[in-house]
């Protein structure tokens, strides 16, 4: 069966075989898990989540138990049950209020955001909370957009949306069939692991700028006002009347050479006219089709060809492509887009009736000598898919579309997205608060009309925020209630126990501050991220390199599982055990400044910094006379460099002679558990080494100084071996 070979079908050893249990009256228990398992009689031992039979484990509340008696959520670090808690139905009748705290407080959900995450985002929900369980059980046909603040759960929420519609709607819906839209790179790659792991491969996850124009290099950089014409859905307008103006109705009768002949025949102008005219509807390659055969057609009398004979065949080939290339010519959709925007006279002529005159003047740019070294923008890919629909026609279609971090599109990306679907069945996540760039908004009225069909469309929203720590959020909230005041606040449902930190240093050591934070929260193996303006990048990357640091970051597409450096923009949708918010007053100079601190503080799952240098904190942060947030720590950055994983690079290497004590036992290293050569592992056993030694190998590289690696491996297999 096709749904077989796109689904997972069995649990990892390290996973759990199921994460809750539901209690009806009368019936036996029932498990619920990621996979469906049966024994050898083929009974149900557990079912999947997202099967019909497992819904009241979600949906169940106090005042409405679905019929359970009770529900049991387990808490498991790998595939061990560490704890477990039950909500006994029965009991808890007359105490709603509390209940309705304990709905949310004691989800499995929680208990794991309490432990540190992964940077795959891979195992991040267990259960989905009621709220969030009855967008994913929504129906298929609809449009479908969820709002929600930060740490809301809108990814999870349209992940797990995926999975559930793959699971019943099995016969109209396969896994090729279903299309996720993320916002770049580093987010696509970010979350791709969800969906395989909930069971569901081959679901086609697409970065925007792939989903567009895969084979189109972005480098180029505009303002904002061009972009913002770019984006505008008139200049679907532009490009069809820009096309059209590229077919020319000739003047007078055309002649074609006979093959082998100087001799020509001759097509007459103003029959070529009526042909242009009735095939204007095509696409623009079938149309140049069209007008070659047409002119066969007409001059097919005067060859005096057999019966049977290819009319094609008695022209000269080059003489006939000449002749069609001046009425319509053969270009590709970059080559349209660079000759349209590189000349201002075809500008002025298609952009006349659609465009202000400034409008048609901030398009136009000098072409590049080669079409390979244009200086594409994102917003020039929307121009280009646009074309390509006009000149060829459907692109490949699906039959349900999930569009991730939405709040940031063009009304141009937002039409390439909608084409692409075959009914208008569409997820759509984002936050309004958290909406920056060209095309930044404050509703979803303008995402619903450019991505509505006859399909009925509601905007829905999350309240409740259970992933960005409560301590964090409540230093957010004076930047969200500036920089977006119409939109309401989440509701936060979790502590992380720890309180923000503001280290204050001087401008001439501001990158040192942010390398000793660095420092502090990689050694203690969290996920780190460092937030900062593109103009920072360059002295915080010469202070990374003085002090060797292994990282990796946003503009280079992908994340390391240790230590980051992504600008604003690209942090949007991440999550961070630890995030280190760099001169939050440059980010606040930024275009849509306020929204883009707000999405920067609020990347965070536990641990929070703002280093500034002084003078420089932003009032909305307590500032500017150096009182940060009230109840919040402030520390000098010289702080910093006391707690000993926080160490110069002159004292590593004073701690780490080349030889000496301090030097790592190589015979510790090869074998804690005595010695085992690798040529005596059976293939199977070679092939897990190999895979975990890997896997392993590339955290220990991300995570750990050079000049203290020795010590670290000799220090983990005196762990393992058991001697510590």
């Amino acid at each position: 069966m096709q749904l077989e070979a796109n689904r997972r079908t069995i649990v990892a050893p390290d996973e759990p075989a199921a994460f809750g249990r539901i209690d009806a009256d009368g019936e036996d228990p029932l498990y619920i898990g990621k996979v469906r398992i049966l024994n050898e009689q083929k009974d149900l031992l557990v079912t999947n989540w997202q099967s019909k039979a497992a819904e009241p484990y979600s949906q169940a509340t106090a005042q409405e138990p679905l019929g359970l008696s009770r529900k049991r959520t387990y808490d498991c670090l790998g595939n061990e049950i560490r704890d477990f808690e039950d909500l006994v139905f029965g009991d808890i009748a007359a105490a709603v209020v509390e209940l309705e705290s304990a709905k949310y407080g004691g989800d499995a959900l929680l208990q794991a955001m309490q432990r540190r995450r992964s940077g795959a985002m891979v195992d991040i929900v267990r259960t989905i909370q009621a709220a969030q369980d009855k967008l994913v059980r929504a129906a298929k046909d609809q449009l479908l957009v969820v709002q929600g603040g930060p740490g809301t759960g809108k990814t999870a929420v349209a992940l797990h949306r995926v999975s559930w519609l793959l699971f019943n709607f099995q016969d109209e819906l396969p896994p090729e069939d279903v299309l996720v839209v993320g916002p770049n790179p580093t987010f696509t790659r970010y979350i791709r692991r969800v969906l395989p792991d909930l069971g569901d491969e081959n679901v086609q996850q697409q970065a925007l700028q792939q989903l567009l124009a895969a084979d189109i290099r972005v480098g180029g950089r505009e303002s904002d006002n061009v972009a913002s014409v770019k984006g505008s859905s008139r200049m679907s307008d532009v490009l069809a009347t820009g096309l059209q103006q590229r077919v020319r109705i000739p003047n007078a009768d055309i002649k074609i050479r006979r093959r082998g002949s100087g001799s020509t025949v001759t097509a007459n102008a103003g029959e070529l006219a009526e042909i242009i005219r009735s095939i204007s509807s095509a696409t623009f390659a079938d149309g140049r089709l069209a007008l070659r055969q047409q002119i066969l057609r007409l001059v097919g009398p005067q060859l005096g060809a057999a019966r049977g004979t290819v009319l094609e065949s008695a022209l000269d080939p080059v003489s006939l492509d000449a002749e069609v290339e001046k009425i319509w010519p053969q270009i590709t959709p970059p080559q349209f887009i660079r000759e349209l925007l590189g000349s201002s006279e075809r500008l002025q002529r298609a952009g006349e009736g659609f465009l202000s005159a400034v409008e048609i003047s901030l398009l136009h740019r000098p072409s590049a000598p080669r079409i390979a070294d244009e200086p594409w923008t994102m917003a020039d890919l929307a121009l280009i898919d646009e074309a390509t629909e006009i000149m060829r026609g459907e692109p490949t279609l699906y039959g349900h579309i999930v569009v991730d971090e939405a709040q940031d599109l063009s009304e141009m990306q937002l039409m390439a997205i909608r084409r692409r679907s075959k009914t208008g069945s569409m997820t759509v996540v984002g936050d309004i608060a958290q909406s920056t760039g060209p095309y930044s908004r404050n509703s979803w009225d303008d995402v619903q009309v450019l991505l509505g069909s006859s399909l009925p469309s509601a905007v829905v929203e999350l309240e409740h925020g259970y992933r960005v720590p409560k301590e964090v959020f409540d230093v957010a909230l004076p930047v969200l209630k500036s920089a977006a005041p119409a939109v309401t606040p989440p509701t936060i449902l979790r502590e992380a126990g720890q309180q923000p930190r503001f280290i204050r240093t001087t401008q001439t050591d501001f990158a040192d501050a942010i390398v000793a934070a660095v420092f502090e929260h990689s050694g203690r193996g969290r996920f780190v991220g460092v937030v900062a303006c593109e103009e920072r990048w360059p002295e915080l990357r010469t202070a990374f390199e003085a002090k060797d640091l292994q990282w990796s970051q946003s503009s280079d597409g992908g994340l390391s599982s240790a230590i980051n450096l992504v600008t604003p923009e690209d942090s949007k949708g991440l999550e961070f055990d630890a995030v280190i918010v760099a001169d939050p007053q440059a980010i606040l100079d930024m275009p849509h400044g306020g929204r883009m601190l707000y999405i920067a503080l609020t990347r965070t799952t536990t641990y929070l910094d703002v280093v500034y240098p002084a003078g420089r904190l932003p009032v909305l942060l307590g500032g500017p006379d150096e009182a940060p947030v009230p109840g919040m720590p402030e520390r000098d950055a010289a702080e910093l460099g006391e707690h000993p994983s926080v160490r110069s690079e002159e004292n590593v290497e004073q701690s780490n002679p080349s030889s000496g004590p301090d030097q790592a036992d190589p015979d510790v290293l090869r074998a804690p558990f005595g010695r085992i050569e690798l040529d005596k592992l059976g293939p199977f056993e070679l092939g897990l080494a190999e895979s975990n030694a890997t896997h392993l190998a590339e955290k220990i590289r991300q995570s750990v100084q050079p000049a203290i690696l020795p010590a670290v491996l000799e220090k983990i297999a005196i762990i393992l071996s058991g001697n510590d």
